[in-house]
């Protein structure tokens, strides 16, 4: 199926003005223009990537603007684990409406289903409930919606770590990888009620780097602890989810 000039959130029959070109990520949260990407099926292994090409045509203007919300929210908190704290609590339904969103628009036209049993889903594009969840018209339940891979020793921001992959299982993907900043998160579509397993129980050990595979997921964290990896400083980064 080829989505070229067609609005993935076209489902609720609100688009307005002509379909307008998208960064696939959000520009602005990445200063350095770069962001690792691997597992889509037009990158399977690891690729760097500039921003400024990851560009098609997949949102009309509405709905591009509707979504510039989540763009700002999630710039705020990606500068928030940069600088190791913040100054308020960072919206956590923005911020996994976001990781939606960035993931919907790496996905279209790929070999694979966004989220687990949803229902009217076909390959390579989002279902009306994946349309929903990302507009904020359907909660995040179910234990969906973001998880911190939680290190006992607090997380050591990065600056230049920026990396997105799916976490394939069978022609299904549930899961999304993020690393932002040295916050390591998952995005979880897989409404099946329990909360994510350390992944390497769950086979997937073999494709991810120890500090990924073996820390526990924390459901919709309300802070961690974070290192400034230049001055040592350890401060709090917290969310809210109100």
């Amino acid at each position: 199926m080829n989505n070229k000039n067609k609005c993935w959130a076209a489902c609720f029959g609100d688009c307005e003005g002509e379909i307008t070109a998208e960064h696939l990520v959000s520009k602005s949260l990445f200063p350095d223009g770069i962001v690792f990407v691997e597992g889509f099926d037009w990158c399977k292994n690891i690729k760097k990537v500039g921003i400024n090409s990851l560009t098609r045509k997949i949102l009309c203007k509405k709905h591009n603007n509707d979504f510039s919300i989540l763009d700002s929210e999630a710039k705020y908190a990606i500068n928030c684990f940069g600088k190791g704290k913040t100054e308020r609590p960072i919206n956590g339904i923005l911020f996994e409406r976001w990781l939606l969103k960035t993931v919907i628009n790496l996905s279209i036209d790929c070999n694979f289903h966004i989220g687990v049993g949803f229902a009217d889903s076909i390959k390579g594009y989002p279902s009306p409930y994946a349309v929903a969840l990302a507009l904020g018209k359907q909660p995040f339940t179910y234990k969906m919606g973001m998880y911190l891979l939680d290190n006992k020793e607090g997380i050591t921001n990065n600056s230049t770590e920026q990396l997105i992959m799916p976490i394939h299982m069978n022609d299904e993907v549930g899961l999304f990888l993020f690393g932002l900043r040295g916050a390591n998160i998952l995005l979880s579509l897989n409404p099946n009620n329990h909360e994510v397993p350390k992944l390497s129980s769950i086979g997937l050990h073999k494709i991810l780097p120890v500090d990924v595979k073996d820390n526990k997921p924390i459901y919709r964290p309300q802070s961690f602890t974070n290192t400034n990896i230049e001055s040592g400083l350890i401060n709090s980064v917290e969310f809210s989810y109100i």
